[in-house]
This record gives structure tokens, sequence and C-alpha cells, in this order.
């Protein structure tokens, strides 16, 4: 990772949950993991960087989160590439 890349991600941390925005429960201070979009790559491909949506644990590996059943998702009615515009 470069350091731009390592500054740019720090950034997108310090915006909070993506999801927990959109629902308005989101708390600032709530710690995020840096979820990768895969758009156009393979599954053993990883994701550009450039391409880091912020989510906190819940929204990201939980149950019902991005890498859970996705309902997450259903619930806000988006996609991925909603989350990183």
């Amino acid at each position: 990772m470069t350091r731009a890349e390592s500054q740019y991600l720090a950034r997108v941390a310090r915006l909070g949950c993506a999801c927990c925005t959109l629902l308005g429960i989101g708390e600032p201070d709530t710690p995020v993991e840096i979820h990768h979009v895969r758009e156009g790559q393979g599954m053993s491909q990883r994701a550009q960087h450039w391409l880091g949506v912020p989510l906190c644990i819940a929204c990201h590996r939980g149950p019902r989160g991005i890498h859970g059943d996705r309902s997450i998702l259903r619930q806000l009615k988006c996609d991925e590439m909603d989350l990183l515009s």
C-alpha cells in the first residue's frame, strides 16, 4: 500500500459507517473497517484501495452485513456501489 492510499483510507475511516449513517444511527466515534468494493474483479483479485467504504463491524462482518446475508443493503435499498458514492 502506498502512502497516498494509506492516507486516503484513514480519511475514509473518519467518515464513520456508511450504512449506519444512511440509517440515521451512526456515531462518528464508532470504529470502522474498510470494505473493498469489488467491481469488475474476479474472486481472487483484490479491489483497489480507492474503492474502500467505511463500515462498522456489524455492517461489515455481522449476520446482516455485507459479508453476511446482506440484508442491510436490502433495507437501505442500495448496493455496494451506492455506498461508495
